[in-house]
């Protein structure tokens, strides 16, 4: 069975030709069990230069950078609880062999997709993403049709919000909401809603 990666990005901006990556997760799912993985990435005086202000408040930034002065990087989730040091060329090839060959899955995949492919310079995961609002959206009218009803919820423009309340996925809380590993795991609860549990 081909593996999942549940992916979120939080960045310094929208566009990935202007803005960097600041923290990833990867929830990776292969033959049913989830690996959780977490990384922050220290931008540079330049990147921080280029920051829009309203992405920095809403990812909260400011407070959740939490890498020594001295770390490009840092393994958020290794074993020593604490933040773990890595070098570029080392995250790069950890990432890559995270994502190698899987399908990608989260909230509008194609912005975290934009950012990954910069950072890596190559796109190692499956060609074709899977956007947990779109499949919501997919699965309450294939819900709807044999009714003839047609849930509010799966018209366009799509609320992802809307659409895990619908799925009765709750939305991520304060503090969790715009954090790369709460929105990864919140994408993998509407994934698994939708889909049936864990494949």
């Amino acid at each position: 069975m081909t593996a999942i990666a549940f992916v979120d990005t939080e960045t310094l901006g929208l566009d990935a030709d202007v803005h960097a990556m600041w923290e990833l997760a990867i929830i990776r799912r292969e033959n049913g069990v989830d690996t959780e993985h977490l990384w922050q990435i220290k931008p540079s005086k330049i990147d921080l230069e280029h920051a829009d202000p309203e992405a920095l408040r809403i990812n909260g930034y400011m407070d959740r950078m939490v890498l020594p002065e001295d770390y490009w990087a840092g393994d958020m989730s290794h074993p020593c609880g604490i933040p773990h040091p890595m070098k570029r060329d080392e995250l790069r090839t950890v990432i890559t062999d995270l994502l190698s060959d899987a399908v990608m899955v989260g909230s509008n995949p194609a912005f975290d997709a934009a950012f990954l492919k910069v950072f890596l310079d190559a796109t190692p995961w499956h060609y074709r993403t899977i956007d947990v609002a779109t499949l919501a959206a997919g699965y309450l009218r294939g819900v709807d049709l044999p009714t003839g009803a047609t849930s509010t919820e799966a018209q366009h423009p799509f609320s992802s919000r809307k659409l895990s309340l619908a799925v009765d996925v709750d939305l991520p809380g304060a503090g969790v909401a715009h954090t790369a590993l709460g929105d990864a795991r919140w994408a993998r609860a509407v994934h698994d809603a939708v889909m049936g549990g864990v494949a």
